[in-house]
């Protein structure tokens, strides 16, 4: 792609994953489908120039799991890539081969959240200890600590 970035650029060539929603002059949003996500990262990189990633953001709504991905380009345009997971099976490719940063998120999401990214390289503990307990995703809104359980770090009465 050669020439300059448009946002008008950017609603053409993303329509076929959704409505490009324009925030701010310089910023858009995007609600797409869980299985569209490797495309339009793809798309975004080769049409229009996204070849950062910002972030990525997750949020437990009670029902699903919400994912943000941030992307922007040397044109200083934001494309926000919006997405929803159901509890019960919150599995998604990842796109670390696409945008190798992406990984230290993905892991980060998959520590605190239980989120998994499928083909990621090593979805390795970040965030919790390693004693951490296997499937108890502190971030989670229907998360409990168990009182009788050991979450790491210093026990009482321990030396």
């Amino acid at each position: 792609m050669t020439g300059a970035v448009t946002p008008e650029m950017v609603v053409e060539q993303m329509k076929q994953f959704g409505t490009a929603a324009r925030v701010r002059n310089d910023r858009f949003s995007m609600q797409i489908a869980p299985d569209r996500l490797h495309d339009a990262v793809r798309t975004a990189q080769a049409l229009l120039r996204f070849d950062r990633l910002l972030t990525i953001s997750t949020a437990d709504t009670g029902e699903n799991f919400e994912l943000l991905y941030h992307l922007i380009g040397p044109h200083r345009i934001i494309l926000s890539l919006s997405l929803l997971l159901p509890r019960g099976q919150p599995s998604i490719p990842t796109i670390s081969d696409l945008l190798p940063p992406a990984a230290i998120y993905e892991r980060q999401i998959h520590d605190l959240f239980g989120i998994r990214f499928d083909g990621h390289p090593g979805l390795s503990r970040l965030m919790l200890n390693e004693d951490w307990p296997e499937n108890e995703y502190p971030l989670r809104k229907d998360w409990k600590p168990d009182p009788g359980r050991f979450y790491g770090g210093i026990k009482e009465g321990g030396s």
